[in-house]
């Protein structure tokens, strides 16, 4: 998976250990898993901290297997998650906002 905006400025406050956004950001993220891309708005990865102060909602970090992402709510809100147990898959389907 890799993640693709055009530029969205993004600045990681090693102190506060987050991710902030400008608060004004309208431009979606797109997330490329396999073939498929699925575009994030910045409504449901923007979070108003208040004071003019915005962080980003999703985060990525780098286990010893490699780099890992937790989408958490923005993705869930964006696209409904189908679980498949018995073919062991899973899909994705664009949620009705």
């Amino acid at each position: 998976m890799h993640c693709s905006c055009s530029h969205t400025l993004v600045k990681f406050d090693k102190d506060e250990k987050l991710y902030f956004i400008d608060c004004k950001t309208k431009e979606s993220i797109v997330l490329h898993i396999g073939e498929h891309s699925y575009p994030i708005e910045a409504s449901n990865f923007v979070l108003d901290l208040g004071e003019d102060k915005c962080i980003l909602t999703m985060s990525g970090y780098t286990t010893w297997w490699g780099p890992q992402w937790i989408l958490g709510d923005p993705f869930i809100r964006q696209y409904c998650n189908i679980h498949d147990m018995g073919l062991k898959r899973i899909g994705f389907a664009k949620s009705r906002q």
